[in-house]
């Protein structure tokens, strides 16, 4: 009896490792799972608008998983932190699944609800950056406390899989110092040569306009919260001026070489904005009559 118990072991153990095997291999074929591994260090991208994509890649990552990582409630405090392991390091994701089961109770426990704005992201150096997010913490109903969190990151390629697209994944992270006071933000960002610099704004961008102009790439996505993304094909060799128009406010600040940090993303608050002192001067060209015409027949806007 046990040596046929023996057989029908071998024999089912045997079926499952060829199973196993061939799932794997058709897993690994599958265009879903895209194994593409970038060196952050060496590689040579020497076509501006791929380097422009990698850049912009990291940093929309990046401003992802930290807003998840300060935001939920006592419901989906379990899920939605264990799905962000897999965007981690192993070592990392082991130390980050201890830790969610130690609080899982203790939050699950309580009413809360936790939600992160992100307000600046710098690149300190190649794979290595510094964040700061406002992090609004409710315990009780209609109170309400902030907590403004430093973030050290370091991030490096991997391969993508389908629990991690981004073939991205967090190495280390930190969270040096926090506060209920906030910080000084200045209104002067540095910006690296074809690396994007994405700003958000509190209302709808009209347009943006700098001094000297030319200088720099700007493209527009307007919203009820507006994002500018700025691109700088060459070294900046003189600070430029930027004045963003709203409706009925204005933003000023200023763009500089980055020397070694770099402002990856930065969401300016409505305290920052001036009122508009010509309503005029933001405002975008009339369309001629040929650029009507294409948008009716293609469907598309055309940026002035």
């Amino acid at each position: 009896m046990k040596k046929h118990l023996w057989q029908i072991l071998f024999a089912a153990s045997f079926i499952w490792a060829s199973v196993v095997s061939v799932l794997y291999w058709q897993l690994k074929s599958n265009p879903r799972v895209i194994a593409i591994t970038t060196d952050m260090a060496g590689t040579d991208n020497s076509q501006p608008q791929s380097v422009q994509l990698t850049e912009m890649e990291k940093g929309t990552f990046l401003r992802q998983y930290l807003e998840r990582y300060f935001t939920y409630d006592s419901n989906n405090f379990w899920q939605s932190q264990t799905s962000l392991t897999f965007l981690m390091s192993p070592e990392l994701r082991e130390k980050r699944i201890q830790e969610i089961q130690r609080l899982r109770d203790k939050i699950q426990s309580k009413s809360l609800n936790q939600k992160s704005t992100l307000l600046t992201l710098n690149q300190i150096s190649r794979g290595a950056y510094s964040a700061l997010l406002a992090v609004q913490i409710s315990e009780a109903p209609g109170r309400v406390n902030t907590l403004y969190v430093n973030t050290n990151l370091q991030i490096e390629n991997t391969e993508r899989t389908l629990e991690n697209p981004w073939g991205l994944m967090i190495t280390k992270l930190d969270f040096p110092q926090s506060s209920p006071t906030a910080p000084g933000i200045s209104s002067t960002l540095a910006i690296r040569e074809k690396t994007p610099l994405i700003i958000t704004f509190p209302c709808a961008i009209e347009n943006i306009q700098g001094e000297p102009d030319s200088v720099l790439e700007t493209k527009i996505t307007t919203l009820n919260i507006s994002e500018v993304q700025i691109n700088s094909a060459n070294k900046l060799s003189e600070v430029v001026k930027l004045t963003a128009y709203c409706k009925d406010k204005e933003y000023h600040f200023q763009v500089s070489a980055a020397d070694k940090s770099a402002d990856v993303f930065r969401a300016f608050s409505a305290d920052a904005a001036q009122v508009r002192k010509d309503p005029g001067a933001g405002k975008p060209k009339k369309k001629d009559r040929y650029d009507k015409t294409i948008e009716n027949v293609l469907g598309i806007e055309v940026e002035n």
